[in-house]
């Protein structure tokens, strides 16, 4: 496993630059980008280099002596090499190192964060239901925060292409019924409203306005929107080529970030509101104001280098100090300070896709969103072994493309029940699949819970946290059976913990995809088998008469090199998982093999004094007689043989994997 795609959803934001940098510094950064060399400097560089070569290749006159010619050359080579380094480095090596210029990052005026908090008092005075506004909130924050207490089941798909993957996340949720019924007895129930945040509705056919209609008319007109985040990446991250689809395959209506941040500045408002039992912008609590204030500031921050980047609990702990403050009385539900607290946490270091999804009666939906991602190419180091950081090098070399990625659960822990499908184009099977730290993983938490829970008995509490009654996590993979795809499942995975050992890291998943039967190894066979016969044939007459009296020889050797040429173009590259190293290598070899074959016989043919060694001790190998046929019929027969172990090794796992069964009963179905 010397090439990895890997998958993994991390910040994206390692180019930023910190709002607070000066501009000195810039500078400085911005120097050491290195452009590349001017078209006469490569120009007047590539003759002379190209003038090297040529007196490298024919040398000087013999009337100069032999010594001086070899001298000569050899100061030629050495310094055809050095300006080829040279040029190597100042055309490609340093532009490309020094190409990821600085992005500058403007930091918000402080002006923006009091606009912010003003829009989310006037929306509170606007909200005439004291319904929907308490229960979008819930929603909303419950959802970022405990996205396993809404999504029931969520399945992760992955299409692989040339380069790209495309992703596609089919999330099924339920909301809570106390939640739905008082969004959908609600007079206004389409939004949380707000200033900026435009109604999100989806009307039932008749879109016309019809003068002095009520209320009530129109909310039965456009059902209840539930505003659900069905994404929440790290800030910085860029979110390519999305869409999000209802469970009909129909667009759902994205917010805009502007919408989005008043819509986390309403939600905020409603659950403090909640934990103070009034309306904080009442004159009585200034210190929650300030609190709401510093929240909203962190959640508005952009997206900076991770060295600079401020410490992320910044604005939950201003609302547990506002809250808990010297002299104040108790809080009338702390539970949605709590809730308010952990939503700031976590949306100053991320940022939410928030989509329009209607409200179904019983609270059960299904949503979907699609986008394209570029996974990291990984190469082998040396740390792992000569041989796997050549291969990794001669897949880029040879155009091998990588049959190897792995894929991070990140939205394993977001659902209860988690499906990870892996689907490629036919001509492949899934060879290798495994978690190396998976088991480590759950270890790790389910020993944390058990510890924890019976801590909890000890004490004598009234009754565990419902976290801590969870039923221990569960994993399977899909059979291989010689297909296409590959399936990872489980449920109850459990969110990662810091500072727990071996539980604070998500693990990762890996595939690795084998060619079905017979592929390119096949032909690549075929081209080396012909290869091979051929060099004997030819070997065996010529080194018994080296002119047979024809030229056809000549032609018949340059056919396997030309047919391996042939069957080794690739014209169409569409997918991510094409061609193997051993058939590349294969029919490399081939192509050299007879080559090199078809020139030995023009050699012997003109009973030129070169390469006329016989076999010692008048051996014969195979019945050929000279050393040089001997060595090149025996290069290529080393190569069919290596080839055809290889393609009959990889049709005895492909046959193996598919008669297997696996252990449950099935399938039933059955090829013959």
């Amino acid at each position: 496993m010397d090439v990895v795609s890997s998958l993994k959803h991390a910040p994206a934001a390692q180019e930023a630059e910190p709002a607070g940098k000066s501009s000195s510094a810039r500078v400085a950064a911005e120097r050491k980008v290195v452009s590349p060399p001017s078209a006469l400097s490569v120009f007047v560089t590539c003759i002379l280099m190209a003038l090297l070569f040529v007196f490298v290749i024919v040398g000087t006159p013999d009337s100069w002596g032999a010594d001086l010619r070899w001298a000569l050359r050899a100061l030629a080579a050495l310094t055809l090499g050095l300006l080829l380094v040279i040029h190597t480095r100042r055309r490609y090596v340093l532009p490309q190192r020094t190409s990821h210029r600085s992005t500058k990052v403007w930091g918000l005026p402080e002006y923006q964060v009091n606009v912010l908090q003003r829009t989310a008092g006037q929306a509170q005075i606007s909200n005439t239901s004291d319904n929907a506004g308490p229960a979008q909130a819930r929603i909303f924050a419950s959802a970022v925060i405990y996205p396993a207490h809404v999504r029931q089941r969520l399945t992760e798909r992955y299409d692989p292409g040339q380069r790209t993957l495309t992703q596609l996340v089919t999330i099924d949720a339920q909301l809570p019924s106390r939640d739905v019924q008082r969004l959908l007895n609600s007079a206004d129930t389409a939004t949380l409203p707000g200033p900026g945040i435009p109604v999100q509705r989806t009307t039932t056919g008749n879109e016309g306005s019809e003068g002095g209609r009520s209320d009530a008319a129109d909310a039965t007109q456009h059902p209840a929107v539930i505003l659900f985040p069905v994404l929440v990446p790290r800030k910085g991250e860029m979110v390519d080529n999305l869409r999000v689809l209802a469970a009909d395959g129909s667009a759902v209506p994205v917010l805009s970030y502007r919408q989005y941040l008043q819509l986390v500045a309403k939600v905020l408002r409603t659950l403090l509101d909640i934990a103070y039992g009034e309306d904080i912008s009442n004159g009585r609590h200034p210190d929650a104001l300030e609190a709401e204030r510093t929240a909203l500031q962190a959640v508005m921050r952009r997206a900076t280098t991770t060295s600079d980047e401020p410490d992320d609990s910044e604005g939950s702990i201003a609302l547990y100090r506002a809250g808990h403050a010297n002299g104040r009385a108790k809080l009338a539900n702390p539970a949605a300070l709590k809730l308010a607290a952990q939503l700031i946490k976590k949306l100053s270091s991320h940022y939410a896709v928030v989509a329009a999804v209607p409200c179904p009666v019983d609270g059960r939906f299904v949503v979907s969103y699609e986008r394209m991602m570029t996974p990291t190419l990984a190469l082998a180091p040396l740390s792992e072994g000569i041989l796997s950081w050549l291969k990794a090098r001669a897949r880029l070399l040879l155009g091998s493309r990588p049959v190897d990625f792995s894929i991070s659960l990140d939205n394993a822990w977001t659902t209860q029940s988690y499906h990870l499908i892996i689907d490629c184009q036919d001509g492949v099977f899934v060879g290798v699949q495994e978690a190396q730290e998976l088991v480590g993983y759950l270890n790790a938490h389910w020993n944390d819970r058990q510890s924890r829970l019976e801590q909890s008995f000890a004490q004598e509490k009234s009754g565990p946290l419902l976290e801590l009654t969870t039923p221990p996590p569960y994993y399977r993979f899909r059979r291989r059976a010689g297909q296409r795809y590959a399936h990872f499942y489980t449920r109850f995975f459990p969110e990662p913990r810091e500072k727990l050992p071996n539980g604070d890291r998500i693990p990762d998943v890996r595939f690795r995809f084998y060619e079905v039967p017979p592929g390119s190894v096949f032909r690549a066979l075929i081209a080396s088998t012909a290869a091979a016969l051929l060099i004997w044939l030819i070997g065996f007459v010529t080194s018994r008469d080296p002119d047979p009296g024809t030229d056809v020889p000549a032609f018949l050797l340059v056919f396997p090199a030309v047919a391996a040429a042939w069957l080794g173009f690739d014209s169409q590259p569409r997918r991510l998982l094409e061609g193997t190293l051993a058939a590349r290598i294969s029919l490399l070899a081939t192509v050299l093999c007879s080559i090199a074959a078809s020139g030995l016989f023009m050699v012997y043919k003109a009973e030129l004094p070169l390469l006329q060694w016989k076999v010692p001790a008048d051996m014969q190998i195979l019945g050929i007689t000279s050393m040089a046929w001997s060595a090149l019929m025996l290069l290529a027969l080393l190569n069919a043989s290596t080839t055809g172990y290889a393609y009959l090794a990889r049709t005895w796992e492909f046959i193996h994997l598919s008669g297997r069964t696996d252990g449950f009963g099935g399938p039933k179905e059955h090829l013959h």
